[in-house]
């Protein structure tokens, strides 16, 4: 019997990153006879969503559990791993000055692999392969597992780039690279930085470049456009990284704008910076003719999708400082959406006027900069971009999670 272990951050709980494995659960299941979900979910009140039937929580490893012993990373074999992973943390200068956050890494790591039910669900299967879908959080004990035929690790954004990290450290990446079996980057850009920073060539040679995907409709025609007023929107949470801010200030200062050719700006999502952006957005009103803000709040997914069917969006802008590849604009170009972003991350992978997709702005942007490219696309003709196109070419979720799958069953000879 094929067996995987999957290590998530919330999946099942509908909540965090369900909407990314919820698109590739359907096709490990397929390929696997049995797959077992640990996640490390902080908030499990949404719920859990339905999974397919030969799909189980094993459990919710966040949590604490009886089996959790201050002496468990004391043991033999616990040891010579924490020694290898020390050792190579050593070596590449990292060790000293980030120790405190290697060993609580360590220690997350340790615990979950040694909790009794992953230990069992190990046991008895020789065609077992473990996969987290990240590199911290539920993915910490991928390389303290031991038992298994071999081990798939997905990276993205903030379990990727180091420099974007708290004190600049991931714990234990070089330990965690080697003990990976087959890396999944879900962009070129991914891939690169791995290879730049750690140099090393059998890091390389089992790293592919596995996109996520987005769903999509199977058939869609772009609503027609109802009078002059144009339609932005943006869907990410209001945090620093995300500069939604930018958004505002890059509206304020859009050319052509006025109360007979208004501008409305709908915005997705929340954060911890979402009180401020609501008073930014009030004054911006009340001072910048032609400007109208809704902003929506956290959203379901389907109310997006609902709202890109029912509605003519002109564009969706994007100014993250960092990004892996956003699924956001995957979702838009999916609805045949243009986008304008910035270069940052894999981002000029899906946006580009190369690719019929949108515009590129700068990595940081002025706002009249960011504003000169909306004011482009939304004065564009429909025949200057095509995403929708470049969204059944590379970022299907239908094609990109039987990839993404058919990657982790290959690891089984």
């Amino acid at each position: 019997m094929t067996r995987l272990l999957l290590f998530t951050n919330e999946y099942p709980y509908a909540t965090g990153d369900c909407g990314f494995v919820a698109r590739e659960i359907p096709y490990l299941a397929e390929r696997f006879d049995d797959v077992v979900v640990f996640c490390h979910a902080r908030d499990t009140s949404p719920g859990r969503v339905q999974m397919p039937a030969n799909v189980t929580l094993g459990g919710n490893l966040f949590e604490r559990s009886d089996d959790d012993r201050l002496w468990t990373p004391l043991t033999p074999p616990n040891l010579a791993l924490l020694a290898d992973a020390a050792w190579r943390e050593l070596r590449a200068g990292r060790l000293l000055r980030h120790l405190r956050l290697f060993l609580m890494g360590a220690r997350v790591g340790i615990t979950q692999a040694n909790r009794r039910a992953v230990r069992e669900a190990i046991a008895g299967d020789r065609d077992t392969v473990a996969y987290a879908f990240w590199g911290m959080g539920g993915g910490l004990g991928l390389a303290w597992l031991r038992g298994v035929r071999a081990k798939a690790l997905r990276l993205h954004r903030y379990d990727l780039y180091e420099d974007r990290a708290p004190g600049g450290y991931l714990p234990f990446r070089r330990f965690l690279l080697a003990r990976a079996d087959r890396i999944l980057a879900i962009s070129q850009d991914a891939r690169m930085y791995l290879a730049e920073t750690y140099r090393d060539r059998r890091v390389d040679a089992k790293t592919v470049l596995s996109r996520l995907g987005a769903e999509g409709p199977e058939e869609f025609t772009r609503p027609s456009r109802d009078g002059d007023e144009r339609l932005v929107v943006s869907c990410s949470a209001v945090t620093d990284i995300k500069r939604v801010a930018l958004i505002l200030a890059a509206l304020r200062a859009l050319p052509g704008m006025s109360d007979e050719a208004p501008v409305r700006w709908v915005h997705f999502g929340t954060g911890p910076l979402m009180d401020d952006l609501q008073r930014a957005a009030d004054e911006a009103m009340a001072t910048t003719p032609g400007l109208r803000i809704d902003l929506r709040g956290q959203t379901p997914n389907e109310e997006i999708a609902s709202f890109y069917r029912d509605h003519r969006v002109d564009v969706l802008v994007n100014a993250s400082s960092s990004e892996g590849v956003p699924v956001s604009i995957m979702e838009a170009i999916a609805h045949d959406i243009p986008v304008v972003a910035t270069a940052v991350g894999g981002s000029p992978e899906i946006v580009g006027s190369e690719l019929r997709t949108g515009l590129l702005v700068s990595s940081d942007p002025q706002p009249t900069e960011l504003a000169r490219a909306i004011r482009t696309v939304l004065d564009s003709d429909d025949e200057a971009f095509a995403p929708r196109q470049r969204w059944r070419l590379e970022f299907d979720a239908t094609v990109t999670g039987a990839r993404a799958a058919q990657l982790v069953r290959d690891l089984i000879p």
